[in-house]
């Protein structure tokens, strides 16, 4: 079965963070952290010609790790057709330690292609280590007429596998006047997107994927 395009989170190896770029540059040091207004960062992939930028009107470095706490951050995923997909949240953290960046706090990805498709959540964990994102809170999809709800979930960069648990998926068909018509609705343990054939698999754990479909009678 296929369903619309979606591109979720994508390919940044574990190359390390540099060029912290700032337009109108200014730093305070109030303590032993330094306070940046307008702040943007990239790291380029020459490997697979992908790159990340970061921008926010506010960033904090502490030199103790070399961490870096970004407020009301926008993350762009670039490769060399343009923007794939921007996250857009109320903070992020970039873990110098570990390479890794977690997105918490009002959760937005949206896409490139069309504007109704996106994925809300809380927060994500990604590890520039091993190519996963791990999310850890409920997640909402949406692409045109279809909503996914799961409890969790995590994507395989190297693989394009997304894999959620406790999965609804529910999908509106509506006529040529725009109304609805029919709704389905699938209910399953576990479901995988596979992004390179754009298909999705919905599985569950010793019984059957539950499927209803509504039909609404017009006159």
């Amino acid at each position: 079965m296929k369903y619309l395009p979606i591109y979720f989170l994508l390919i940044i190896t574990t190359l390390p963070l540099f060029g912290c770029q700032k337009s109108n540059k200014s730093s305070t040091q109030i303590d032993n952290k330094s306070y940046i207004n307008d702040f943007e960062l990239l790291q380029e992939n020459p490997n697979n010609q992908t790159s990340v930028r970061i921008t926010s009107p506010k960033a904090i470095i502490d030199p103790t790790n070399n961490d870096i706490d970004i407020f009301e951050s926008s993350i762009e995923l670039l490769n060399k057709n343009g923007q794939d997909f921007k996250v857009k949240s109320g903070n992020s953290t970039l873990n110098n330690l570990t390479n890794s960046i977690r997105v918490f706090n009002s959760v937005n990805i949206s896409f490139l292609d069309n504007q109704d498709y996106y994925i809300n959540t809380n927060s994500f964990d990604w590890d520039l280590n091993t190519s996963i994102i791990d999310i850890n809170d409920p997640v909402n999809i949406n692409f045109d007429n279809t909503r996914i709800n799961a409890t969790n979930g995590f994507y395989n960069i190297d693989s394009s596998l997304l894999k959620i648990d406790n999965s609804e998926f529910n999908r509106y068909i509506y006529n040529s006047k725009g109304e609805e018509e029919y709704h389905v609705k699938i209910k399953s343990d576990f479901a995988k997107w596979f992004k390179k054939d754009n298909t999705l698999v919905f599985t569950s754990n010793e019984k059957q994927v539950e499927t209803t479909i509504n039909f609404l009678l017009t006159e």
